[in-house]
């Protein structure tokens, strides 16, 4: 079996490993694109028209705060990760850092976009570990989305500083 290239000198993560890592970046923008269109139709008093097509009424939650951050919040992490793959190469990480930074980026990515959907149903916002299913999956997914951000940042700031003292 052979054996996965994580890195190659001097042009950061390998072709397969940024591919696989940007096709969860942009899955995650087009989940904030839909979440930027029920945000949008939130802010239109639950009416979808785009003309010439006939003006439907499309009941969503009235939390427009909550909704706009489905959509800002998880193109943002996005970007985040997209940066973390586009300077890969100048951070030069080892294999160990650059599966570390994979995985948890996944991680951040998947974990944000589930908490901000799921926090729009909960009436804690995901702030506590309680209340309903909705709020503990939100408060969770949160979570180990912040550790999963606090590990990648941390890899990339550890790297950053070392290159920078060199």
């Amino acid at each position: 079996m052979k054996q996965e290239t994580w890195v190659v000198a001097g042009k950061g993560f390998s072709d397969r490993i940024s591919g696989k890592l940007l096709t969860h970046c942009f899955i995650m923008m087009f989940l904030g694109f839909a979440g930027g269109f029920v945000w949008l139709i939130a802010l239109a008093g639950n009416v979808f028209h785009i003309v010439p097509l006939p003006r439907f009424e499309v009941i969503v939650p009235d939390q427009k705060e909550l909704l706009r951050n489905v959509h800002v919040g998880t193109i943002l992490n996005s970007i985040y990760v997209m940066a973390m793959v586009g300077l890969s190469a100048r951070l030069d990480f080892s294999v160990r850092q650059a599966k570390w930074v994979y995985y948890w980026a996944i991680v951040l990515l998947w974990g944000n976009m589930i908490g901000y959907s799921t926090a729009v149903y909960a009436p804690e916002r995901g702030l506590q570990p309680i209340g309903d299913w909705p709020n503990l999956v939100s408060y969770g997914t949160f979570y180990i989305a912040v550790v999963a951000a606090t590990i990648t940042t941390g890899i990339c700031l550890y790297n950053a500083l070392r290159i920078g003292r060199s």
